[in-house]
């Protein structure tokens, strides 16, 4: 029955990618911002987002490969997925120290703040959803057991992050793509 949860798992998080990179490519930038450079935010946005997507998938191959509990046991799994989350702030944290050094002093205008701020909407339902499959699936497969294992408490929480980041740029992006209103 754990490798039926397993790979509903794994089939929802492809369509979530999927439906991600269809949701984003079919956007297309405001008209008044046409023609205009990306600004440092959305560049980190577009980054963060390849790499989130690449951490994602990479957990999502290795627990499918060695399973949950291999990848609780196994040191080489953990090594590798530690590579990962390691990796990926690695290049979040290069990208970010480049966009500051090509750009001098990195300018945030209130447009930038005010999609930075309406970013946390989108992570939060990313973070929201997760935690909803990741409760749902966890409690049908060990309802009988009467407790979860703790590799699959660590897998929640770090895709739970990861997806939060995922989120967060998304939700960056989204901003630049959409029409934005100011409440006056």
């Amino acid at each position: 029955m754990r490798i039926f949860w397993l790979m509903i798992a794994c089939l929802g998080g492809i369509l979530a990618l999927l439906a991600i990179s269809r949701v984003v490519r079919e956007l297309r930038p405001n008209p008044e911002l046409k023609g205009l450079p990306m600004t440092s935010l959305e560049k980190l946005g577009w980054i963060g987002l390849a790499v989130t997507a690449l951490v994602v998938a990479g957990i999502a191959g290795l627990v499918a490969i060695v399973g949950v509990d291999g990848f609780h046991e196994d040191p080489a799994a953990r090594f590798t997925f530690w590579l990962l989350l390691m990796g990926a702030l690695g290049i979040w944290g290069l990208a970010w120290a480049r966009l500051r050094r090509d750009g001098g002093s990195v300018v945030v205008d209130e447009r930038d703040r005010a999609i930075l701020a309406r970013s946390f909407s989108v992570e939060s339902m990313v973070v929201l959803v997760s935690l909803v499959a990741w409760t749902v699936s966890l409690t049908e497969v060990f309802w009988d057991e009467g407790s979860i294992p703790i590799p699959y408490i660590q897998l929640l929480f770090w895709t739970t992050f990861v997806g939060g980041a995922m989120g967060r740029s998304l939700g960056i992006i989204l901003g630049y793509r959409r029409e934005l209103t100011v409440d006056a």
